[in-house]
C-alpha cells in the first residue's frame, strides 16, 4: 500500500474513533444538522437528554427543539444565520424535550465550512444546566434568607432596647413608692403595686424578646448562681395575682420543701415563672 494509501487509512480510523467518542458522551447533546436546520447525526447525550431516538429525529428540523414563543420569533433560523456570519454563537433559555417538558439549556451553534469557504451546516452542542440554575437559586433564597433573618434580629434588638430604656426609670420610681408606700395615703398604696407589678411585667416581656434575638444569635448567656425556688415561685404568684383574681381562682400554697435551692441563672429562671 503506497503512502497516500497509508495516510486515508490513518484518517479513516481516526474519523472512526472520534464518531465513536462523539456518540459515547452522554453530558452533552452533540449533533449535526445541514444548512437549513434539519438533524443529521445524533449522539447518545441527544438522546439522553431531549428524549428523541437518531431514527426519530434525523430528517427533523432541529426547531422542534425550540419553545412555540421563539419558533414564532424566528429564533432557531435567526441563530443559523447568526451562526454563519459570526462562525459560532452561544445561547441559553428553555428547550423542549420529545416529551413536551422544558429545561434550561445552554448551546454551542458552530458553522462548518468545506476549504472554499461553503456552508456544509452546523454542529449543536447542548447542555442540561438546570440542577446548577437550581443549585444557584438555593444559594440565592438561602442567603436572602439569611439577610432576612438577620435584619428582622437586629430590628427586635433595636426595638428591645428602645422600649427597655424609658422602663427602667418607671420601674425604679414605682419600686421606690411601694418601698416607701407609709408615707402614700393608704388608698394609694394597692396602685402603686399594680403599677410597679405591670412595668415589671413589660420589662419581662421585652427581656424575653432580647434573649429570643440573643438565641438566634447564639450570644444567649447564662450565670449560674444559687437561687431560692420558694421565692420564685411566690413572686410568681405575686406578680399573676391580678390575673388570678381577674378569672375568679383559688389559689393555695404551701412552702415546706426541705431542699428549695437550685444552681441556675436566677434571673432567666424567674422570668421562666412568669416573673
Amino acid at each position: 500500500m503506497g503512502e497516500n494509501g497509508s495516510t486515508n487509512s490513518a484518517q479513516h480510523r481516526n474519523s472512526e474513533q472520534f464518531h465513536i467518542l462523539v456518540d459515547s458522551v452522554e453530558e452533552y447533546a452533540i449533533y449535526m444538522v445541514d444548512p437549513n436546520g434539519n438533524v443529521v447525526t445524533w449522539n447518545t447525550g441527544a438522546q439522553k437528554i431531549k428524549g428523541y431516538t437518531a431514527e426519530e429525529i434525523i430528517g427533523k428540523n432541529f426547531a422542534c427543539f425550540y419553545t412555540a414563543e421563539d419558533v414564532a420569533a424566528g429564533k432557531p433560523q435567526r441563530n443559523l444565520r447568526e451562526a454563519a456570519r459570526r462562525g459560532h454563537i452561544r445561547d441559553r433559555g428553555l428547550r423542549v424535550r420529545k416529551d413536551g417538558s422544558t429545561f434550561e439549556a445552554e448551546t454551542i451553534l458552530t458553522a462548518l465550512r468545506d476549504e472554499k469557504g461553503n456552508l456544509r451546516g452546523y454542529s449543536k452542542v447542548t447542555r442540561d444546566i438546570s440542577d446548577q440554575i437550581r443549585s444557584r437559586e438555593f444559594e440565592a433564597e438561602k442567603i436572602a434568607a439569611q439577610k432576612a433573618s438577620k435584619a428582622k434580629d437586629d430590628f427586635l434588638a433595636a426595638l428591645s432596647h428602645e422600649l427597655r430604656t424609658p422602663l427602667t426609670p418607671a420601674l425604679a420610681a414605682a419600686t421606690y413608692l411601694e418601698d416607701n408606700a407609709a408615707k402614700l395615703p393608704p388608698d394609694f398604696a394597692e396602685d402603686v403595686k399594680t403599677i410597679r407589678r405591670n412595668v415589671q411585667l413589660q420589662a419581662r416581656l421585652i427581656d424575653d424578646l432580647l434573649d429570643l434575638t440573643r438565641i438566634t444569635r447564639g450570644k444567649l448567656r447564662v450565670n449560674l448562681e444559687t437561687c431560692d425556688v420558694h421565692t420564685l415561685i411566690r413572686d410568681a404568684c405575686e406578680m399573676s395575682q391580678s390575673a388570678i383574681a381577674a378569672k375568679e381562682i383559688d389559689l393555695s400554697t404551701k412552702f415546706d420543701a426541705k431542699k428549695h435551692h437550685v444552681q441556675a441563672d436566677c434571673v432567666l429562671l424567674s422570668r421562666s415563672f412568669g416573673i
